[in-house]
């Protein structure tokens, strides 16, 4: 369900609690479009998140988030699959953590892979 929360004076902020069927769906579409990120500038991949959100809005009757909601989704589930992953490694590094969330502990064997690490083309940033 989405609520809405005011943060500041006349800043306003969605939050949406994102079900599991929702967030695999996220990781699968964002694992479909690796292609697309790995050849697009930064700057330009807002198309590829408003798809993502559009693709999920479909698969998802009652759920739809949106562009900026699927990127801060993915961007939470890759920082708390990095932190499980340093807990499980020893944490040689000494890098800062935090206790797991549910969803970082659920979705950690679908991140394994860390699809999202294929080189990306630096020559489109000339």
């Amino acid at each position: 369900m989405a609520q809405l929360n005011a943060v500041g004076i006349g800043v306003v902020n969605f939050y949406i609690q994102w079900p599991n069927d929702a967030t695999l769906s996220l990781i699968n579409y964002r694992r479909i479009y690796q292609p697309e990120f790995s050849t697009t500038s930064i700057h330009d991949q807002k198309h590829i998140w408003n798809q993502i959100a559009q693709d999920i809005n479909n698969d998802h009757p009652n759920f739809f988030p949106t562009k900026r909601q699927c990127k801060n989704k993915w961007n939470s589930l890759k920082s708390g699959y990095e932190n499980l992953k340093r807990l499980l490694d020893g944490n040689t590094e000494g890098f800062p953590t935090h206790t797991p969330t549910l969803h970082d502990e659920r979705f950690h064997e679908e991140l394994s892979d860390e699809f999202w690490l294929a080189e990306r083309n630096y020559l489109l940033f000339n």
